[in-house]
C-alpha cells in the first residue's frame, strides 16, 4: 500500500515555493489579461481579467507595444499588480485548504488553458488536453471554465 501521508507535505512545499515566486515578481509592471479576439487588455481585479475565451497574460508594456489597448481606456496601476498577485495567492491558499485528501482531478484543455470539472460537458472531451489536480491547474496558469471552480 502506498504512503499517502507525504502528499499533503508535498503540496504544502509546492505552495510555499509558489508564494515565494509570487512575491519575487516585480510589482511595477502589472500582468494584464489580453483578449486576443478583441485586442483589449484587462487589469487585475477587473470583471474580464483571465475570463475571456481567447487570451493570454503578459506585461502591460508588452501589450501596449503589440498594439493592444486598455479596456475602457484605463491603464493599470502598480497597486493593481500587487492586488492581482495577492488574489492569485489567496486563490491558491483557498484551493489548498479546501482540498480533500484525494484532490479534485480536472481536465485541462491545453489549447485554451481552461480547465473543466468532473461531470461537466468538456471534461476529458477536448481534442488536446491532460488531467491534473485543480491546484496544479491553477498553479500552471490555467483558468476555470466559465469562472467556476470545482467543489
Amino acid at each position: 500500500m502506498a504512503d499517502t501521508t507525504s502528499q499533503p507535505k508535498q503540496l504544502a512545499l509546492l505552495l510555499a515555493l509558489l508564494f515565494l515566486l509570487a512575491w519575487a515578481l516585480p510589482a511595477t509592471a502589472a500582468d494584464v489579461w489580453v483578449n486576443t479576439s478583441t485586442g483589449v487588455y484587462h487589469c487585475p481585479g477587473g470583471q474580464y481579467y483571465g475570463a475571456t475565451k481567447r487570451g493570454r497574460f503578459m506585461s502591460e508594456r508588452e501589450a501596449a507595444q503589440q498594439g493592444y489597448r486598455a479596456a475602457y481606456g484605463r491603464t493599470c496601476t502598480p497597486g493593481e499588480a500587487a492586488t492581482g498577485r495577492q488574489q492569485a495567492i489567496q486563490q491558491l491558499t483557498q484551493s489548498a485548504t479546501h482540498a480533500a485528501p484525494a484532490a479534485t482531478r480536472v481536465w485541462i484543455n491545453t489549447g485554451s488553458h481552461v480547465y473543466h470539472c468532473p461531470g461537466t460537458r468538456y471534461y476529458g472531451a477536448t481534442k488536446q488536453g491532460r488531467y491534473a489536480t485543480q491546484a496544479e491547474a491553477v498553479a500552471s496558469g490555467n483558468r476555470p471554465a466559465y469562472g467556476a471552480r470545482c467543489n
